[in-house]
């Protein structure tokens, strides 16, 4: 699974641009998988008694700063292959989640990205869409600080959806009341 959510999201990204993806050119992405895969493994160990406060704290900060970077990736690697704004927004969406999807259906679960009040999706298209944007204006000058901007925007953006519980902005459609 540490493989999976390791490659899955960059793999994909690069298979729609045409490119041979990096893991399949080097095992190093293998063993960096692995070690971060036991390393998640012991943590989980070590925090099985603060489990909640773990989870809702210290994972939740974690993935919403890594989940703009690489939205911010994959959109830059759109726009270096010439993707117009909307393609470069979508790449950076699909490389953000895909990782997690094949986690979570591997594992036999409803994947992430569809359970309300998450803000996967809005938080990596918000970064995808300001990196975007900002970089186009820029065209071609020093891209760091679009980088910063970006990941800060979306930082923000899902730290205070998260804590504040946000809906998610699709809305959830109710399931019929089941007949007897």
């Amino acid at each position: 699974m540490a493989f999976m959510g390791g490659i899955g999201g960059g793999v994909t990204r690069d298979l729609l641009l045409s490119e041979i993806p990096a893991p399949l050119k080097t095992s190093a992405y293998f063993f960096v998988c692995m070690l971060m895969g036991l390393l998640g493994v012991a943590m989980s160990r070590y925090l099985q008694s603060k489990e909640e406060w773990f989870r809702t704290r210290v994972l939740a900060y974690l993935k919403s700063f890594s989940l703009p970077w690489f939205a911010i990736l994959g959109a830059h690697k759109a726009l270096d292959h010439n993707l117009g704004i909307f393609g470069a927004v979508l790449v950076g969406l699909i490389a953000t989640t895909a990782g997690g999807v094949l986690i979570d259906l591997f594992s036999g679960i409803t994947p992430e990205i569809v359970k309300p009040s998450e803000q996967l999706v809005t938080t990596a298209v918000l970064a995808g869409t300001v990196y975007t944007l900002l970089a186009s204006l820029e065209s071609g000058r020093d891209f760091f600080p679009v980088t910063l901007i970006s990941v800060l925007v979306a930082f923000v953006f899902r730290v205070v959806a998260v804590r504040e519980h946000w809906p998610s902005i699709v809305p959830r459609v109710e399931p019929p009341p089941a007949r007897t």
